[in-house]
């Protein structure tokens, strides 16, 4: 809740991924229809500050070694000028297949700068009560590529591929890459969640969807995209994902009807409050401000529209 908006979760077995999280006739009718498409393609795709809150729930089950999973997420972005913050909490109670409960927390911070060059990140996690730090560092990239250096685990390094992408730059890559018209893109991505460095995704893009109008002030009006998104290790040798995600993307990086496939168990994320800070950048709070426009501008096209016909 890449996210990006990459959402990272922790489950019982300690496994960790990232996910990186709505007239009238003749011709003005005809005039209504274009100039509120050019005011959708107009909106920017332009990532914000949030502070979202998932319930999960089980959507699925396979096998029976998970009988029973609930769970609550936050996701808060701060955006600044030069660099996304974000800071996620996953509580998780998982029920096991032998009737055994499993409370997992997982704490997940990161430091995103917006030129893609420069990434910390922090993980901890605690399984019933006991807290221990999985993976702290930090990591650079070059057009050549980049390096991430661990902490946790001890002082170790990794070499990123050319074109890696940190988790806020990847949801703004299938952005882009939705809007295009395009059916998928596969950058690597490091988001801090692997002690293994970057790991291949696969982003399918199912379609990008106008903007309608929504229970959340924030993302009515806006365009958005579904994706389903496969993680695969760089070393596996074969084509099976090892995470999957589905998500709705709206434009300013909010995610919802999230899907979170761990193999032997599927999750729902269900958005129940959101939220839009300040925007602590004044360039930021230009696009904002253009977006609204153009949502203002389609509201009231379409009310002259009505009343025309």
């Amino acid at each position: 809740a890449e996210a990006e908006g990459a959402v990272t979760v922790a489950v019982a077995a300690g496994e960790h991924r990232s996910m990186p999280l709505f007239g009238g006739g003749g011709a003005v009718c005809v005039l209504s229809l274009v100039t509120m498409a050019h005011a959708q393609a107009a909106a920017p795709i332009h990532l914000t500050g949030q502070n979202a809150v998932y319930t999960l729930s089980l959507a699925k089950v396979r096998g029976h070694s998970v009988t029973g999973a609930v769970g609550r997420l936050t996701f808060d972005v701060t955006a600044t000028c030069k660099a996304f913050a974000v800071d996620q909490r996953l509580t998780l109670l998982v029920r096991n297949g032998d009737g055994s409960l499993s409370r997992t927390v997982s704490d997940y911070e990161t430091w995103e700068s917006r030129n893609g060059h420069h990434f910390s990140f922090l993980l901890r996690q605690s399984e019933n009560g006991k807290e221990r730090t999985e993976l702290k560092g930090t990591a650079t990239m070059t057009a050549k590529g980049g390096t991430v250096h661990y902490v946790v685990p001890a002082q170790r390094t990794a070499h990123l591929p050319p074109g890696t992408l940190f988790p806020m730059a990847h949801t703004r890559a299938l952005l882009t890459a939705a809007e295009a018209g395009k059916p998928y893109i596969d950058p690597p991505l490091f988001d801090g969640t692997s002690p293994h460095g970057a790991e291949h995704t696969f982003v399918a893009i199912l379609g990008w969807h106008k903007g309608k109008p929504d229970d959340f002030k924030a993302l009515s009006g806006l365009p958005s995209t579904t994706v389903d998104i496969g993680f695969f290790p760089r070393l596996a040798k074969d084509n099976t994902p090892d995470f999957r995600t589905e998500a709705q993307y709206f434009t300013n990086g909010v995610a919802r009807d999230v899907r979170l496939d761990f193999g032997n168990f599927v999750l729902r994320g269900k958005l129940a409050q959101l939220t839009m800070p300040p925007q602590a950048c004044p360039e930021a709070q230009s696009a904002s401000n253009a977006a609204s426009t153009v949502k203002s501008k389609s509201r009231h096209v379409a009310q002259d529209s009505d009343r025309k016909g």
